[in-house]
């Protein structure tokens, strides 16, 4: 059984032209042999990528400020560089949509005077800010037309990142609320959430999309979570066994322990295999070489379970 790899998003580009650094990450990963690629996310980081284009939001710098209220776009955000990624492509591998979800987006939000929301508080003893119901549902109908350009544009895999959702005392509910007006127009949407996320997994097998990325690390030891499940609840596990925090690359038999271990707990059949992150902050020839021997596991992978 051929099992599926991914990555996260995004790549390290160092200090070369967006359109290069677009074309370098698109090699990179196809070269390493990674199935569903990204196009890096070069431009910036993972808010400033859209709330630079969404109504209501008025960019400066690493402020995301709210001037009025957020309302979907007119036009695409991330399609420039989907299509540059894709002219690079020439159909060697697939490359998915990424868009940043509507809690994080909100959690990230500064609410200027004008602003017509009520400000977000930081509740005493709490670790997360209570921000307003209205907000986050607005941008989530701004990032549902992201996806809905992104799904005309034909690219059927969208994945929705949400790190905020492993942060305590988030509001879970709301934020899963507006997960699913974001991925009702996506045909295959994949929900990342990032760190230990061992205490709300039971909630995200529930999430209203296709597939949950997550750290596999955080899944091996919850005895409730097994094929039978994920089967029932029509969901896949894309499975990370790459660390993104150090350059240090892992040697293949030490992947190939991790992706077995996510194999035998939810089965070949509902796992895809990816770094645990993006892979921003690491050095170029550190990205790759993880990239490579990810792949070179999972073959190893492949044809024991054959």
């Amino acid at each position: 059984m051929k099992l599926t790899t991914t990555v996260i998003g995004s790549y390290p580009y160092g200090r070369i032209a967006p359109e290069e650094a677009i074309a370098r990450a698109v090699e990179d990963q196809i070269e390493a042999g990674v199935d569903v690629i990204s196009d890096g996310q070069v431009r910036a980081d993972m808010v400033a990528l859209f709330v630079k284009g969404i109504p209501g939001f008025d960019l400066q710098g690493r402020k995301y400020n709210v001037i009025s209220k957020i309302t979907p776009p007119d036009k695409p955000i991330s399609i420039d560089d989907l299509r540059l990624a894709k002219g690079h492509l020439k159909g060697r591998a697939k490359l998915k949509g990424i868009i940043t979800g509507p809690t994080t987006i909100a959690h990230c939000a500064i609410l200027t005077d004008t602003a017509p929301y009520k400000p977000s508080v930081m509740p005493e003893g709490a670790q997360s800010m209570v921000v307003d119901e209205e907000l986050v549902l607005d941008i989530a109908h701004a990032m549902a037309r992201e996806a809905e350009f992104l799904t005309e544009e034909g690219f059927d895999i969208i994945q929705i990142d949400e790190p905020f959702l492993s942060m305590p005392d988030i509001d879970l509910d709301l934020a899963l609320r507006a997960l699913k007006i974001v991925s009702e127009p996506v045909k295959f949407s994949a929900l990342h959430v990032c760190g230990d996320i061992s205490n709300i997994m039971k909630r995200l097998v529930d999430a209203p999309v296709d597939m949950v990325e997550v750290e596999g690390q955080h899944l091996v030891n919850l005895d409730w979570l097994n094929a039978k499940l994920l089967e029932e609840k029509k969901k896949k596990i894309c499975w990370g066994v790459i660390s993104v925090n150090t350059n240090q690359v892992e040697e293949v038999d030490e992947i190939v322990n991790r992706i077995q271990a996510g194999v035998d707990k939810v089965g070949a059949e509902n796992i895809w295999i990816s770094p645990d992150c993006g892979m921003r902050v690491r050095k170029p020839e550190s990205a790759k070489l993880k990239l490579e021997r990810m792949v070179q596991a999972v073959r190893q992978v492949e044809q024991a379970v054959s």
